[in-house]
């Protein structure tokens, strides 16, 4: 006989954890600045991505064009997660090529150490204590359901226009399945998506 407004605060308190929600209202509100201040001048529009993230928890699409700084933004996303404690642990899955780059632009403009890890590699593949693995979209294909549930805490999906077509195709893509399932089964408590592709579903 609950109120559906009390439902909702229940259901929302779940989610939450009953922790304090992120209220960033200015780069004043940062948290993490200190990680990162003396190595990247974030531009407006990678200050703006991380207010509207903190603000559309848990899931974010992010769409920017080409060449505005999408890992930049991801890492100031990632930097103020570690910094209030919602986070430790991260999975990057991105085309074999980016890898380096997200290896190099995370480590030397946020401190936060990572590891490529593809193949058969992702399934022993544990940051210490803080820290990303970065892998393929193949190698997550198969291995994702094989890696412990617990291991990550936040999902990152560079160039997320590879998930597309998951729905009015013939054969739907293996790997759009997979993160699908994994969506849905909330196995991430934040996400990520990255993309400078209009998605262009079939209907």
């Amino acid at each position: 006989k609950n109120a559906p407004d009390e439902y909702r605060a229940y259901r929302a308190g779940l989610e939450w954890d009953l922790s304090e929600p992120i209220v960033i209202d200015s780069p004043e509100d940062f948290k993490s600045t200190q990680r990162w201040r003396d190595r990247v001048t974030p531009c407006h529009h990678q200050v703006t991505n991380l207010i509207t993230f903190c603000r559309r928890l848990p899931v974010t699409l992010l769409a920017d064009d080409v060449g505005l700084g999408k890992t930049i933004s991801a890492g100031l996303i990632i930097s103020e997660l570690i910094a209030r404690s919602r986070l430790s642990k991260i999975l990057i899955v991105c085309p074999k090529l980016l890898g380096p780059q997200w290896k190099e632009e995370l480590e030397s403009k946020f401190d936060i150490p990572a590891e490529v890890a593809t193949g058969r590699a992702l399934l022993q593949a544990e940051p210490d204590e803080v820290g990303a693995i970065i892998t393929t979209y193949n190698s997550a294909r198969l291995y994702l359901d094989s890696i412990p549930e617990d291991r990550f805490q936040m999902l990152i999906l560079d160039e997320a226009h590879k998930l597309r077509n998951l729905y009015g195709v013939e054969k739907t893509p293996q790997v759009a399945k997979r993160f699908r399932e994994a969506l849905e089964s909330r196995r991430f408590r934040f996400v990520l998506m990255l993309t400078a592709t209009p998605i262009q579903n079939r209907l």
